[in-house]
């Protein structure tokens, strides 16, 4: 037993010495950014492969790694020192207790001290005569000129391109030439589907046209295009860029996947508290991309029965094609003020005019409000409407957008002609605009809401929350009645928003709300309401998780909290 003992002591500390000693913590010094750089902790960790947990993965241990893997993490910075053009730093380490310390000093960079390039490519090239030389800009500029190439009707092109780094005279010279070949069209598309779907559908989907000079962009939005179908496991869309002709034929190849997916659904937020829910989905119910959804959501202020059926494509004489959605949805929902018992069936029509999307249809509400506050009316309503809309959305991302703008028209019509208990006309307008320079964005929205007499309190404009003013809480600014928000029948809600981006998982925002609430009609010189904040974003792979806090203008003493996926813009 003792000898056993003894062997398996020899064999632990022999492990140990093989391994080295064991590190947990890592420090670096010399020429170091403090927070953002190219020399930040947090990129020089990435570069030796270290993944500390963030501050708020409590469950996770510190990585470990011996006084063995030094000498790989000093390797590692070398290179990376040297790819920004600090080719003589010298990067050195040591090790005190349980603790490595890296010191860095980058020296004088390496300069480009000649360039030769095409001229009509010297707009889109990040190198300069005198600057620094870094590896990722030679690269990217090569990329860059590959791409222009591509998008402009020149795919089989040559490129010959040269960095020559002179060690002893310490510099750089460039030397990139480019020979185009000859100019490419669009060709004929082949399209081999084996799917329960149209190719002409399919067509509809191309975003080049045949005869048209060859842009990989077109062939690239083409992709997107099939893709956002939501149906295809495979897509292939090839150019024959051997072709011995000037037109470029295309090849597309798709095969269908499952349609059918069913989800559960789990998330909080400030106003609905926890929520939950399933959702069934046939993405392509008896074919030709027609869509049968329903689904079921609890929250702590209710719970939603909802079903739908689009069909992408209905035809209507004299008029032309036309998509076709049918909504049919129950909703049981406690607001401040009263609780609501809401039926709504909803028919849309959707059509392509002038290459913009319009929507319109009609709309039957049957609601039953309940309410104990005494100057709110309690009753049953029948509400009969037409409505339209309108959508221009040119943001790069609809969950966090960093440039474009978006622009929505809502006009919505009841009348006592179809059957409606009120009759009333209201209108919603909405405007963003996003901007990007270095690592902020800059933000900024207006809603303007309009009705054209007093209405009962259930289609009243609301403002605060988490997506309005975001000093209140949700539909609280304004006037009250017994403590009960009230809306109002004319609305002007604006946001200013800067967002700033320190890696690729956070963000802060400072942010500055305004609402006004009328409650008489068509006039706009009510007070205004505003309010004050910062936040946090947390950046996931099904968009950013968002925090923040609003402080209302003069009461800086109690602030609102707001949590939610998604950017307010």
């Amino acid at each position: 037993m003792k000898r056993y003992i003894a062997t398996l002591i020899l064999a632990t500390i022999s492990i140990q010495l093989l391994n080295g000693a064991v590190l947990n913590s890592i420090k670096f010094q010399g020429d170091i950014d403090l927070i953002t750089g190219e020399f930040n902790r947090e990129r020089l960790l990435k570069v030796c492969h270290i993944e500390p947990p963030q501050f708020y993965e409590f469950w996770k241990r510190k990585p470990e790694f011996s006084d063995r893997d030094l000498d790989k993490f000093v390797e590692r910075l070398e290179r990376y020192a040297k790819s920004l053009g600090y080719y003589k730093v010298v990067v050195k380490s040591k090790i005190e207790g349980k603790r490595a310390y890296i010191y860095i000093l980058k020296n004088e960079p390496i300069k480009i001290e000649s360039l030769i390039i095409d001229s009509r490519f010297k707009r889109i090239s990040l190198l300069t005569v005198g600057a620094r030389f870094k590896t990722k800009n030679f690269t990217e500029t090569k990329s860059r000129i590959e791409r222009r190439l591509e998008e402009s009707g020149y795919p089989n092109y040559e490129m010959r391109a040269r960095a020559i780094v002179d060690l002893d005279l310490y510099r750089v010279d460039i030397n990139i030439t480019v020979e185009k070949g000859r100019e490419r069209f669009f060709g004929d598309t082949d399209i081999d589907n084996s799917s329960q779907i149209d190719s002409e559908f399919i067509r509809e989907q191309i975003a080049y046209e045949r005869g048209k000079i060859f842009n990989i962009e077109k062939i690239e939005e083409t992709y997107d295009n099939i893709y956002n179908l939501g149906v295809f496991d495979n897509i292939r869309v090839e150019p024959d860029l051997n072709s011995s002709s000037a037109d470029v034929p295309i090849k597309i190849e798709l095969e269908e996947g499952r349609t059918k997916e069913f989800n559960s659904k789990l998330g909080y937020d400030t106003y609905e508290g926890f929520r939950g829910g399933v959702e069934y989905i046939d993405h392509n119910f008896f074919g030709n991309l027609r869509e049968l959804k329903g689904g079921w959501k609890i929250t702590q202020k209710g719970y939603k029965i909802y079903s739908s059926i689009y069909d992408p494509r209905v035809y209507i004489p004299i008029l032309g094609n036309f998509s076709l959605r049918n909504e049919l949805n129950y909703r049981k929902w406690e607001f401040d003020g009263y609780d609501e018992d809401l039926i709504v069936e909803r028919v849309t029509f959707g059509k392509r005019l002038f290459k913009l999307d319009h929507f319109f249809g009609f709309q039957l509400e049957n609601n039953q409000i309940k309410s104990n506050n005494g100057e709110l009316l309690s009753g049953s309503y029948q509400i009969n409407s037409l409505f339209y809309k309108f959508i221009i959305d040119e943001r790069d991302s609809k969950m966090d957008a960093k440039s474009g703008y978006y622009t929505s028209i809502y006009l919505e019509k009841s009348m006592v002609d179809i059957s409606s208990d009120i009759d009333y006309m209201k209108a919603l307008i909405e405007q963003r605009f996003i901007e990007s320079y270095n690592r902020y964005v800059y933000a900024m929205k207006v809603r303007f809401g309009w009705l054209n007499r007093e209405t009962p309190i259930f289609k009243h404009l609301f403002a605060g929350g988490s997506m309005s003013n975001r000093g209140y809480e949700y539909r609280d600014v304004g006037e009250h009645i017994e403590g009960d928000p009230i809306g109002g029948v004319g609305l002007i809600d604006t946001s200013i928003e800067i967002r700033r981006y320190f890696n690729s998982k956070f963000a802060s925002v400072i942010f500055m709300d305004s609402s006004m609430l009328s409650n008489r009609v068509n006039r706009f010189n009510s007070s205004w309401f505003r309010s004050y904040g910062f936040g946090i974003r947390y950046l996931t792979i099904i968009g950013p998780i968002r925090f923040d806090i609003g402080f209302r203008e003069g009461n800086y003493k109690s602030p609102v909290v707001h949590f939610g996926i998604g950017e307010v813009f």
